[in-house]
């Protein structure tokens, strides 16, 4: 078998639901991770900004701090959850489409598959090797990831 069958394997398995993905956001928040968009971040402190100067500008300043902080509040309590399940989409619709991308994105940290106790974590652990051991059934041996 090939990576991309390996890929296979893992992207059925977790559209079944015996696997799951579990994701950590701060250290997926890296330039080079191909699930992080740095623009859906971005429009948070913008968004605020510019509607605190605007708002500080057209009423009054005490309106416009008022506004940074309900943006803080917000983004805090729902963007960060907005950003995780983009993510988390992105992981599914993207990253596991495509093994160069799964790769890239299996050299950084933050993510682990999951199967029942068993666990296999980026980038030490050897995702072939979970793939063979728990969903081809190939055994034990397997190339280097």
């Amino acid at each position: 078998m090939e990576d991309k069958d390996y890929l296979a394997a893992l992207r059925k398995a977790f559209d079944d639901g015996r696997l799951t993905i579990d994701m950590e956001y701060g250290k997926l928040d890296h330039l080079d991770s191909p699930v992080n968009v740095q623009a859906e971040k971005a429009w948070w402190p913008l968004g605020g900004l510019f509607g605190s100067l605007a708002l500080g500008w057209f009423f009054d300043w005490h309106y416009g701090v008022a506004f940074a902080a309900v943006i803080a509040v917000l983004y805090y309590t729902v963007g960060r959850r907005f950003i995780g399940s983009q993510m988390r989409k992105r992981m599914r619709s993207q990253i596991m489409e495509d093994v160069l991308l799964w790769r890239k994105q299996w050299r950084l940290k933050g993510i682990a598959l999951v199967i029942g106790d068993d666990r296999c974590a980026s980038p030490d652990g050897n995702w072939i090797r979970f793939t063979m051991k728990h969903l081809t059934g190939e055994g034990s041996a397997a190339p280097q990831a």
